[in-house]
C-alpha cells in the first residue's frame, strides 16, 4: 500500500469509494490564461486574464481478486460496480469530487469539484475479469447570479450606480436521497436520523419502515446489510 490515495465521491460525499489501483501517473493540466494589451504610448503589455479550468486524467484498472502487491485494500467491490457508479454520475451531468491525499507531499493533496467529461473501460486478454480505464475530468466551477442594488445619488435622488451584493453565495451541492442501501450495523432509527440531516426533516422509522415493509418483512428491526430502502418524502 502506498502514501496515496484516489477518491471520488457523489452528491456531498452521499456515495463515495476509493480507488482500489493507484495509477502510475496523474495528469494535472492548469495554469492561467493571458491577454495582451497594447497601451498607444506605453507599448504592449501581457496581463492575466483568469485561471482556466484545471483538467485530470489518469489511466488504471478494477481488480476482480485482492493482490497486496498492488491493491491499496482488501476488500474490493466487482470491478463492475465501480464502472457502473461512476457511468451513473456521469450521466446525471452533475459534479464530483476528486481528492488524491498526499499529492506532492502534501498533506491536504488535491480536491476538486469535477466534471467527468470521459470515462472508457474495457477487459483485456490475459486478466480475465479485470476492468481497464481511462478517467478524464474537468473543474466544476460553481456560478450564482447576485442581486444587485442601484445607488441613489443624494443629490438627484436618482439611480445611476449598480453594485453587486458583496457575498457571493454557494450552491449547494447536495441533493436529498430518495434511496439507501443499508450497511452493516444500520438500524432503521439510525437511517432516519441520517436522512434527516439530509433534508428529510419529518422521516422517522416507523414511516421509513411502512414504506419498505415489503423489503424488510414483519420484523422492522431486522433490516439486512444490502438492502435498497426507498426514502419517503
Amino acid at each position: 500500500m502506498s502514501t496515496l490515495q484516489f477518491w471520488l465521491s457523489f452528491n456531498n460525499n452521499a456515495e463515495w469509494f476509493q480507488f482500489p489501483v493507484n495509477p502510475p501517473e496523474i495528469r494535472v493540466e492548469s495554469g492561467y490564461n493571458w491577454t495582451n494589451i497594447n497601451l498607444t504610448q506605453s507599448g504592449e503589455y501581457t496581463v492575466p486574464s483568469g485561471h482556466p479550468l484545471t483538467k485530470i486524467s489518469f489511466s488504471s484498472f478494477f481488480p476482480r481478486d485482492y493482490n497486496s502487491s498492488y491493491c491499496e485494500y482488501d476488500v474490493i467491490p466487482k470491478p463492475t460496480e465501480f464502472t457502473d457508479k461512476i457511468s451513473r454520475w456521469k450521466e446525471t451531468k452533475r459534479p464530483v469530487r476528486f481528492k488524491v491525499l498526499g499529492f506532492g507531499g502534501r498533506s491536504t493533496g488535491l480536491n476538486y469539484a469535477m466534471c467527468i467529461t470521459k470515462f472508457d473501460f474495457w477487459e483485456q486478454a490475459g486478466s480475465p475479469g479485470d476492468i481497464y480505464f481511462t478517467l478524464e475530468m474537468q473543474e466544476y466551477r460553481f456560478i450564482t447570479l447576485r442581486p444587485v442594488e442601484a445607488a441613489v445619488s443624494k443629490t438627484t435622488g436618482v439611480k445611476t450606480v449598480i453594485k453587486a451584493a458583496s457575498k457571493p453565495i454557494r450552491p449547494n451541492e447536495k441533493e436529498i436521497p430518495t434511496t439507501y442501501t443499508v450497511k452493516s450495523g444500520d438500524t432503521l432509527t439510525k437511517i432516519a436520523q441520517r436522512m434527516r440531516t439530509q433534508g428529510h426533516k419529518d422521516i422517522d422509522a416507523h414511516k421509513l419502515y411502512a414504506a419498505n415493509k415489503k423489503v424488510i418483512g414483519k420484523n422492522m428491526n431486522l433490516i439486512k446489510p444490502g438492502q435498497v430502502l426507498t426514502i419517503p418524502k
